[in-house]
């Protein structure tokens, strides 16, 4: 019963605390990049003119740039990651995450993640009716059906310690209030931190992953 209450206190008390998003010791994080993105936003509005003929030079590495939906995308890739390198791999839905390009539509267009969803990712695009396009929502199915992923993310970056769901090494009850505030639907978790959150491995956050994770952080319970 007094863990519940202390459950039932932190949850209280998350409206005066800033919750951090999955972080890794280097500072990269995704909303870093989705903010670094969206930063883009003023200079290229909705229905700005954008088409084969423009051309951006990437710093990712694998190719030295690309025309039109492609050079859009390596130039928000480039505001988010700066010089990091990019590789490719295979879509896997649930290894997506802020930042990576997406190549769909049997190889012919490009799109860059703002936010993923568990049924849907949300893209950002260029040469899209020839114009650069914010926010168009893509089915995961559609996704899983696409050509392949462009990603600068560094292979490890978002290996999980179970109950870490803030990534910062170490398991403490902001873990457990970041778990309280997603199982009430409160805030939305990156696979990552669903994953961490999960401690119970029944396949959902729930308070009871919460508690365990407080438990846990308090010396009560182990994993």
């Amino acid at each position: 019963m007094y863990l519940r209450r202390l459950l039932a206190a932190l949850l209280a008390v998350s409206a005066l605390i800033m919750i951090v998003p999955f972080a890794k010791a280097d500072g990269l994080t995704e909303q870093g990049a989705h903010d670094a993105m969206l930063a883009l936003q003023a200079q290229y509005p909705e229905g700005t003119p954008w088409d084969n003929s423009n051309f951006y030079a990437w710093h990712g590495g694998i190719f030295s740039g690309g025309y039109g939906c492609a050079g859009f995308a390596f130039m928000l890739s480039d505001a988010a990651f700066g010089t990091l390198p990019a590789r490719q791999t295979d879509v896997v839905y649930g290894e997506l995450h802020v930042g990576d390009i997406l190549r769909v539509n049997n190889d012919q267009h490009s799109v860059i993640i703002l936010e993923v969803h568990d049924d849907h990712v949300v893209v950002a695009e260029g040469n899209y009716n020839y114009s650069v396009h914010w926010g168009r929502h893509i089915s995961r199915a559609d996704v899983e059906a696409g050509d392949y992923v462009l990603t600068r993310w560094p292979v490890g970056y978002f290996d999980v310690t179970t109950g870490d769901v803030d990534g910062s090494g170490t398991v403490n009850s902001a873990d457990a209030l970041i778990t309280l505030r997603a199982s009430m639907g409160l805030m939305t978790l990156s696979a990552a931190q669903t994953s961490a959150a999960d401690v119970n491995g029944d396949g959902s956050v729930t308070s009871m992953d919460a508690l365990i994770i407080l438990r846990s952080a308090m010396g009560l319970a182990q994993f």
